[in-house]
């Protein structure tokens, strides 16, 4: 099992056989888009140790990723666990460093040529945002899977993603950040396994 830059082991979702099990679900078809790679490569390099660079370059298998290519996925999740053991003290824990990740992968999808006009149109509007999830996933992922969305009667929704390998810390802070990057108040993300690869996200704010 691998140990963090503090000496300690992995817990959580950073164990070992979590990781291969997840990994042995994943098929050669199963890919995600370079700029997330690049996200998670650009919050370790922030550290300044080009050893934790080089650790996690070696662990997806490269250093440069070009933004809306796809890279497989099963190279993706190697390199999010490998970057949230080196990270989870400067984020109190491992999935703590994984919801950062997913923070920072919903920045960098909004930031671009894709993200920017949907930014702008869906600002102030945390019902269209979560509307358009279903078309953001599609690009985002080439999985085969299925985002589908819920809106409640009031300030919440429901968020189902099938065939989905993103770790659950890192979807619930790529979904917050986004909520809150258009404006959103107090936007709060929560979510439960019910299978294998699904994920139901409670999603409310205000």
């Amino acid at each position: 099992m691998k140990r963090g830059v503090a000496g300690k082991q992995p817990v959580g979702l950073g164990a070992e056989p979590e990781l291969k099990r997840s990994l042995a679900l994943a098929t050669p078809a199963d890919s995600v888009r370079g700029m997330f790679f690049r996200s998670v490569l650009e919050v370790v390099r922030a550290l300044g140790d080009e050893a934790a660079v080089e650790r996690c370059a070696e662990a997806c298998g490269g250093r440069r990723f070009v933004d809306f290519t796809c890279y497989p996925t099963a190279s993706f999740l190697r390199l999010l666990w490998s970057a949230a053991d080196l990270l989870r003290d400067g984020y109190g824990s491992f999935e703590g460093a994984l919801r950062a990740l997913g923070r920072r992968g919903a920045t960098d999808f909004l930031s671009s040529s894709t993200g920017r006009p949907l930014q702008a149109l869906l600002m102030g509007n945390p019902k269209r945002l979560l509307e358009s999830l279903p078309m953001a996933y599609a690009v985002a992922s080439a999985n085969g899977g299925r985002c589908s969305v819920t809106l409640g009667a009031r300030d919440n929704a429901l968020v189902v993603l099938d065939r989905d390998f993103l770790p659950r810390e890192y979807v619930e802070g790529a979904l917050a950040t986004a909520l809150e990057v258009v404006g959103t108040r107090e936007p709060r993300v929560r979510g439960r396994p019910t299978g294998p690869l699904s994920i139901e996200y409670t999603v409310t704010w205000g």
